[in-house]
C-alpha cells in the first residue's frame, strides 16, 4: 500500500550552544500533507531554506520548552512569515510564557504578524491530547528538566479499513452499508442478514508514529502514548563519561536514550542535542548503538521517512 508521507527533516542538532556548524533545535514534520515545525532554535528559518523546504505552509510549531536553543529562530521565523503575506493561522503549541515573550518582542521592535496565531498551551502535569485534526493527532509527554518541559508524539489518524471486493459481491452487500464496513462495525447483505465485518474487510496498517523528547534526565517511567514508536528521537547531550554532568544539568547520556528506546519498545532510535564539547559524534552513536542497535544520529539536513 502507497501510504502518504511521513517524514522528519533534522535542522539543527546542537545543544545551548551552535558548534561545528551544528545549529541548536529544529525539526520540520511532513505529515500527510500536514506540515509541523518541532522547537526553534537560533537560525531555524536559515535551515528552512537551506534545506528547500515549503516553511510558508507550516500548520503547527511545538516549543518543547523556553530554553533559548529551542526558541530564539521563533521571532524571526514568525516575522518573516508576515512578510511574506501569511494569511492562514498559525497554530503555536508551547509553554504559557511564550505568547507573553513574542508579543514583547513585536512590541519593542515594531515588528508586525498579520495572520492570525492560536496559542494553545502545554502544562507538565499529565499527558495529554492537545491538538489533532482529521489527519494527525499530537499528545504531550511531561518531561523532567530544569523548566516546565514537554515531549511530543505525533501519530497519524487511524485510516479506514479495506475493502474485500470479492467479498463484497460474494456477500451481495449494498454500496450504502460501505461505510459502515469502513468504519469497523458489521452490515447488512441484500435480505437483511448480518455480515460480519472481518468477513469483508482486512484491517488498516497500524497509524506511524513519532515521539520527540527534548530535554530531559533520564525518566524510568514514561507514559503509554510513548509506547511502540516507529522512530523516537530522544536528546543525547553526553557522553557515559559525562553522566554527572547530565544530572546536574537535567539532559541525557547515550545511555539513557538507548534505555529509553528499549523501554518503549521503539522501532528506531534517532539521538541528537549534542553537547559543543563534542566535534565527533561517533562515539556517542557506537555508545548508544551497543545498548540500542537501530540508532541514528540525528545529522543536519538527513531526512527520517516513516
Amino acid at each position: 500500500m502507497n501510504l502518504p508521507p511521513f517524514e522528519i527533516t533534522i535542522l539543527g542538532t546542537s545543544s545551548a550552544i551552535p558548534a561545528f556548524e551544528r545549529f541548536p533545535s529544529a525539526q520540520f514534520i511532513q505529515v500527510n500533507g500536514s506540515y509541523i515545525l518541532i522547537d526553534a532554535g537560533e537560525g531555524t528559518q536559515m535551515q528552512l531554506r537551506k534545506y528547500q523546504l515549503p516553511f510558508a505552509r507550516i500548520d503547527v510549531i511545538l516549543i518543547s520548552h523556553l530554553h533559548g536553543d529551542h526558541i530564539f529562530g521563533l521571532p524571526g521565523l514568525l516575522t518573516s512569515l508576515s512578510l511574506l503575506q501569511r494569511q492562514k493561522e498559525l497554530i503555536i503549541i508551547a509553554p504559557p510564557a511564550i505568547k507573553d515573550i513574542l508579543q514583547t518582542i513585536f512590541s519593542h521592535s515594531e515588528a508586525k504578524v498579520n495572520y492570525p496565531i492560536q496559542y494553545i498551551f502545554t502544562q507538565t502535569q499529565y499527558p495529554e491530547l492537545i491538538y489533532e485534526n482529521d489527519k494527525f493527532q499530537i499528545t504531550t509527554v511531561p518531561l523532567k528538566h530544569r523548566v516546565p518541559t514537554t515531549g511530543f508524539v505525533i501519530q497519524e489518524q487511524a485510516k479506514d479499513r479495506k475493502i474485500i471486493k470479492e467479498k463484497i459481491k460474494e456477500y451481495q452487500i449494498p454500496v450504502h452499508q460501505f461505510q459502515r464496513l469502513k468504519k469497523g462495525m458489521d452490515a447488512e447483505d441484500i435480505n437483511g442478514h448480518i455480515i460480519r465485518n472481518e468477513w469483508v474487510t482486512e484491517p488498516p496498517p497500524s497509524p506511524r508514529k513519532y515521539t520527540y523528547l527534548s530535554d530531559t534526565a533520564y525518566m524510568e517511567k514514561l507514559p503509554e502514548n510513548t509506547f511502540y514508536s516507529d522512530v523516537l528521537y530522544h536528546e543525547t547531550t553526553f557522553l557515559k563519561e559525562h553522566k554527572n554532568l547530565a544530572q546536574i544539568t537535567m539532559h541525557a547520556t547515550t545511555e539513557d536514550a538507548a534505555k529509553t528506546a528499549i523501554y518503549t519498545n521503539a522501532r528506531k532510535l534517532v539521538i541528537g542535542h549534542f553537547s559543543s564539547r563534542y566535534e565527533h559524534l561517533n562515539l556517542l552513536l557506537e555508545e548508544t548503538k551497543s545498548i540500542f542497535p537501530n540508532t541514528e544520529l540525528a545529522i543536519e539536513g538527513k531526512k527520517i521517512k516513516i
